[in-house]
């Protein structure tokens, strides 16, 4: 069953102080990206999450401004990420969540069928991978108006609605595992700083994106706070939309 954000926003985060002391494992995809690099900085200096596992094509480095962290809390698998589920089906064993920040863009991958290899048929793997592996979390990040059901080509001038659809196919993909608890985040236009794709710092004239760091942020505190709670309460899909990771206060 499928959640509003708000209710399992009150339902799932917790004060600090009750905080399990479980040293949490977790498995990154996508932290060479701009959101998922800044999942890993804050998981390793989060003194919550006692094992971090990078999965991917090559080592994905720590963003410099995440000081202070145990060497011994990170690990790489890098892999093929064609043949996910036999390569990295080790990394997931005894995962508590599975945060998944894979994406690309059309001009990076070289064609729409590239394109929707990373950000669904790779996506897909790894919930199955999770999946298989037991984890009671798996947190993806979407994109905001993600939509299975829209119309879509694989037209280069279509791009933004296959991109649409390609994202909420990979929310339905994941949804379809069945975890016990699944987190989707939708953030609208990205501020990556530096790292700004054209069409970002295109529009960032005109509306102000959400901090990858926010996006971020959002992912490890909703996930760490599902575990306090033991998984306690209604298990289900939680959906957070863009105004919500913009707005998000912790408990």
């Amino acid at each position: 069953q499928e959640f509003g954000c708000h209710f399992l926003q009150e339902y799932y985060v917790v004060s600090p102080r009750t905080m399990a002391t479980k040293n949490l494992k977790a498995v990154v995809l996508g932290a060479t990206g701009a959101v998922g690099g800044e999942i890993l900085g804050q998981l390793l200096v989060n003194p919550a999450w006692g094992e971090v596992v990078v999965v991917g094509r090559r080592e994905a480095p720590v963003p410099p401004e995440y000081k202070g962290w145990d060497p011994a809390k990170l690990q790489h698998k890098v892999i093929d990420m064609d043949n996910l589920a036999s390569e990295a089906s080790s990394a997931f064993e005894g995962a508590d969540t599975v945060f998944c920040a894979l994406g690309t863009t059309r001009a990076t991958a070289g064609s729409a069928e590239a394109f929707q290899k990373v950000d669904l048929e790779y996506v897909r793997a790894a919930a199955e991978a999770a999946k298989q592996a037991k984890v009671s979390h798996f947190s993806l990040i979407s994109a905001q108006g993600a939509n299975p059901r829209m119309w879509a080509s694989n037209l280069s001038l279509a791009h933004s609605l296959l991109y649409i659809k390609t994202k909420g196919l990979a929310e339905e993909a994941v949804k379809s595992q069945g975890f016990a608890y699944t987190t989707i985040l939708r953030p609208g236009l990205l501020a990556r700083g530096d790292k700004a794709r054209t069409a970002e710092r295109a529009f960032s004239f005109l509306l102000k994106g959400v901090p990858v760091s926010q996006v971020a942020h959002v992912a490890v505190q909703d996930s760490t706070s599902f575990h306090a709670a033991k998984g306690g309460g209604k298990p289900g899909v939680r959906v957070v939309e863009n105004g919500e990771i913009k707005s998000w206060r912790d408990a």
